[in-house]
């Protein structure tokens, strides 16, 4: 490869990473916007009341069950 081709081929690739770079960054700014306007929305909250009472024990007594753990309930709604 020639000298020039090298060098054109070099900024050329030079301008696309920036430029993907660029666009990862704002897309990922828009994500997290839009991660923050869905967690103070009312349906995330009390989705996460919900779910803030879950919470995860293990085996009990009987061994025979393996590593397995159970979500359970402190407090369920119904």
């Amino acid at each position: 490869m020639s000298l020039p081709a090298y060098k054109k081929t070099q900024e050329t690739l030079s301008q696309a990473g920036q430029k993907t770079s660029a666009a990862f960054t704002t897309m990922s700014s828009a994500i997290s916007r839009k991660l923050g306007d869905m967690r103070n929305s009312t349906t995330f909250k009390s989705f996460e009341d919900k779910v803030g009472n879950l919470k995860v024990v293990g085996p009990q007594g009987d061994e025979s069950h393996g590593d397995s753990t159970t979500p359970t309930q402190e407090n369920p709604p119904f």
